[in-house]
């Protein structure tokens, strides 16, 4: 039926010996790219957390100059006015004590 038969000479062992080393080799090739990836996506990963420390730090400064500059605001009004002031602090504890006792 076939026209295929079983050797077992020396080209079969060659065959089945260089069939060993390819799998070797292609096991050693499969660890060392999960070896890249895995040095990849630890690189990328430090990048993207630096990026976003950078940016973190960027934005607190933002805010810790904003409210510098609002607090100063605040109480160069309060200098300036501190009647109004008072009225303004009165009437928006007011509103809240309203809002919250509901």
């Amino acid at each position: 039926m076939s026209d295929f038969r079983a050797e077992t000479g020396p080209e079969s062992k060659k065959v089945a010996d260089d069939i060993a080393a390819l799998k070797q080799d292609m096991a050693s090739l499969i660890k060392q790219m999960k070896e890249f990836a895995m040095r990849e996506a630890n690189r990328l990963g430090q990048d993207t957390a630096d990026k976003i420390s950078g940016r973190a730090s960027d934005l607190y400064e933002t805010v810790s100059d904003t409210s510098k500059k609002s607090a100063e605001a605040i109480t160069a009004h309060v200098e300036e006015q501190p009647i109004s002031s008072l009225l303004i602090a009165f009437a928006a504890g007011f509103i809240f004590s309203k809002i919250l006792t509901r």
